[in-house]
């Protein structure tokens, strides 16, 4: 009982055990796998893409935790609190209220019903280990089989590589990283033994050396930008060197994924271009492309590999408003996203509470307006190779990296930026990234826990400090402020971790 009930909470009983129910009788429009197509057919399914590291609407409080976002009193204590929203452990987080989540609940990054990494992996495991039960393949099946099987080992390292930060401290190059952090759980049967949770060591090698394996059997293009291609497989080892601070192996890596793109033109959109549907109406109207239409969509062509992120991040009627000093990144009268997508509306505004107005507010409708992504686009890919070429102290290319992405972000005619010392070419690169990624989901929270190891940096930060309503917040990055613990859901059916229960009062 105790492996199920964990299987429950860890790895997504929902296919699991919905597998073993299949053995008697097939329930109607139910998928048994039992050939390469049908595990194939597994990694298409949409909650493979859409619930990472997001709670329930699709908002995340690791976004809350870091400089991205700021929020009001109006918001946080009507919005969130008078108003009993479902998430408020958003609140929480901007005002670093420990424990943020409830820990006798789900745990929605976790696994709660359908949702989270586990469920998502679960899918990952049902196909590798499916398609290696299959015996007799057709040629045709064999190569099937090793792209699917690639397909969702990058899937899964995805996964894992992200929630070990997340759920674990800073990583450190050249430390032992001993930290235990998430069980690395590989296998669909119930009745083999649990995992111990892995160290942050393990599973970032564990992850380099299941990308190293996938790399060769992915393919050049995939079907959709939900699974990964080849391009997918560099940029993830890229990504993955961010971490490790070896910059030559994330030029290396980032090169072989750029030229997959074939040139800018083919994978960014020119910003010069972009019209609205309705202009009377800037809040609501969606984008006119002329160079293919699909800006809104996730096969966007900026879209490497696609994975949902924070919806709602940003907009004042959401909760949250971009922070002052993400604002001031912007050169407001070049910069085609700020005035495509930072529009002026209407703040948050109620009578409950003794009564709040926020006014007219700045809020970043930039999601409502285009497709983005947690996982890879290609504008990430050009900035990870211009990061690793600044820490080389080759600025002359790392320069020309981040003017070619300017040259399809800014008004036509703005000068390129002229060259600086090693330092300011790292920030310009690292401000340009933060302009350029959602400014919610996980990717900045994780930037700032790496940025902690450039210490004195003009780009590192060891405090965020948030204010609301006359009161000033802070947080330490590399400390607990910045873990997401095990919640006591899981913790209860897995005392041999050694894990004491979270009992503060919520």
């Amino acid at each position: 009982m105790r492996n199920q009930k964990y299987l429950i909470y860890l790895s997504a009983a929902l296919c699991l055990g919905a597998c073993k129910d299949f053995l008697d009788v097939k329930p109607k429009g139910k998928l048994i796998p039992s050939s390469v197509a049908d595990f194939d057919h597994l990694l298409d399914n949409t909650g493979t893409v859409d619930l990472n590291f997001l709670d329930g609407n699709k908002g995340s409080l690791l976004a809350e935790l870091g400089d991205n976002l700021e929020m009001t009193e109006g918001q946080g204590k009507v919005g969130f609190v008078l108003s009993s929203h479902p998430n408020v452990e958003r609140y929480y987080a901007y005002i670093f209220r420990q424990p943020y989540k409830n820990p006798n609940l789900d745990d929605q990054f976790w696994s709660a019903g359908s949702q989270g990494i586990y469920p998502q992996v679960s899918y990952f495991n049902n196909v590798i280990e499916g398609i290696r039960g299959i015996g007799g393949k057709t040629q045709e099946e064999a190569a099937l089989a090793r792209t699917s099987t690639a397909q969702a080992l990058v899937a899964r390292a995805w996964c894992y590589f992200n929630a070990n930060m997340i759920y674990g401290p800073v990583y450190k190059p050249g430390s032992p990283n001993a930290a235990k952090t998430i069980p690395y759980v590989t296998d669909v049967d119930i009745n083999k033994p649990i995992p111990d949770l892995s160290t942050s060591a393990d599973v970032a090698a564990r992850v380099l050396r299941e990308l190293h394996a996938a790399l060769p059997d992915l393919p050049t293009r995939s079907t959709w930008p939900s699974r990964a291609n080849k391009a997918t497989g560099h940029a993830m080892l890229a990504y993955y060197h961010l971490f490790t601070q070896k910059p030559d192996s994330v030029v290396h890596y980032a090169n072989l994924a750029w030229a997959a793109a074939g040139g800018a033109a083919n994978v960014l959109y020119d910003y010069n271009k972009f019209r609205l549907a309705d202009p009377a109406r800037p809040l609501t109207s969606l984008l006119l492309s002329s160079q293919d239409g699909l800006v809104n969509l996730v096969n966007s062509r900026e879209i490497l590999f696609y994975r949902a992120t924070d919806k709602d991040a940003g907009i004042g009627a959401s909760l949250s408003y971009p922070s002052e000093e993400l604002l001031a990144l912007y050169d407001r009268s070049t910069d085609l996203r700020f005035s495509l997508f930072y529009l002026n509306a209407p703040g948050y505004k109620t009578t409950l509470g003794g009564g709040y107005d926020d006014g007219m507010r700045i809020s970043n409708y930039r999601f409502r307006k285009t497709k983005m992504t947690d996982g890879f686009s290609w504008p990430e890919i050009l900035l990870m190779r211009a990061e690793g070429y600044a820490r080389m102290n080759k600025l002359d290319l790392a320069m020309a990296d981040l003017n070619t992405l300017r040259q399809y972000r800014h008004k036509t005619g703005t000068p390129d930026l002229a060259m600086g010392t090693q330092d300011q070419v790292i920030q310009w690169v690292l401000e340009e990234r933060r302009r350029e990624l959602p400014i919610g989901g996980f990717k900045r929270f994780l930037d700032l826990k790496r940025f902690t190891l450039d210490t004195g940096k003009p780009w590192s930060k060891t405090r965020i400090e948030h204010k609301m309503g006359g009161q000033v917040f802070q947080a330490t990055i590399d400390s607990k402020d910045f873990i997401i613990p095990i919640s006591n859901v899981v913790l209860k059916f897995n005392p041999n971790w050694g894990i004491p229960f979270e009992t503060r009062p919520y």
